[in-house]
């Protein structure tokens, strides 16, 4: 059984699924590291004990400055929540090339920059998790509506990248997961959707409990059933 007070470093921890996973962990006494794009807008997720580390996904600069301010220090648990949506602007017809590519920027190439830089981290503490949130978009598996082509094929394409890091860091006995929270009342998502930002992070850090290695290289959803690559 873990004897230390766990620690979470969280992407994209000032709003939305991002703020209220820091929030439900701080509240059960985890210590909280948050990166965010702009640290004076953090004042309400500081306000939860968070520690803010300027850590725009995109910017390598800023990763590696938040990893050296963090050297030395085990993470239990890696959530790469950072993300983007252009909305009607997915759709066919309609995106741009530096369009789509921003979004892998942010999912794909700013995902992996962050896990490698914290990987020493992540391997020096008890639990040893990275959890990427992908989305149900970028499943082969599940029926969809008119295709959101930037988001899809990034989320696709994150979703590879978590299967190929739960082969390459298993020796470490480090877990990697993809999940997709839900379509949850965020700003991206609007206040229509089906889940409260509550009711989809209770159940995602109730799948992230059962997590070890065994399940890693799978794809969850936040209700604990497993998703179709």
């Amino acid at each position: 059984m873990p004897t230390s007070i766990p620690s979470v470093l969280i992407t994209g921890a000032n709003r939305g699924i991002g703020f209220e996973l820091a929030r439900q962990y701080a509240a059960d006494g985890w210590t909280v590291h948050g990166g965010v794009r702009d640290p004076d807008t953090a004042g309400v997720l500081r306000s939860l004990g968070a520690t803010v580390h300027q850590l725009d996904v995109s910017d390598h600069d800023q990763i590696k400055a938040a990893a050296n301010a963090l050297q030395g220090q085990p993470i239990d648990l890696l959530i790469n929540n950072a993300g983007m949506w252009i909305g009607e602007d997915e759709h066919f017809g309609r995106f741009t090339n530096a369009q789509w590519m921003e979004q892998f920027r942010i999912h794909v190439f700013g995902t992996l920059a962050v896990c490698e830089a914290f990987v020493d981290n992540v391997a020096a503490s008890e639990r040893k998790l990275i959890v990427n949130i992908s989305s149900g978009n970028g499943s082969f598996g599940w029926e969809r509506g008119p295709g959101d082509y930037p988001y899809d094929t990034s989320k696709a394409a994150l979703n590879t990248l978590s299967k190929g890091m739960s082969t390459d860091l298993r020796d470490r006995g480090i877990t990697v997961i993809s999940m997709t929270p839900g379509n949850v009342q965020t700003d991206m998502s609007g206040p229509n959707a089906m889940l409260t930002p509550e009711q989809s992070i209770t159940g995602m850090r109730r799948v992230i409990a059962g997590l070890d290695l065994s399940k890693s290289g799978t794809f969850w959803r936040y209700n604990g059933e497993q998703a179709p690559w």
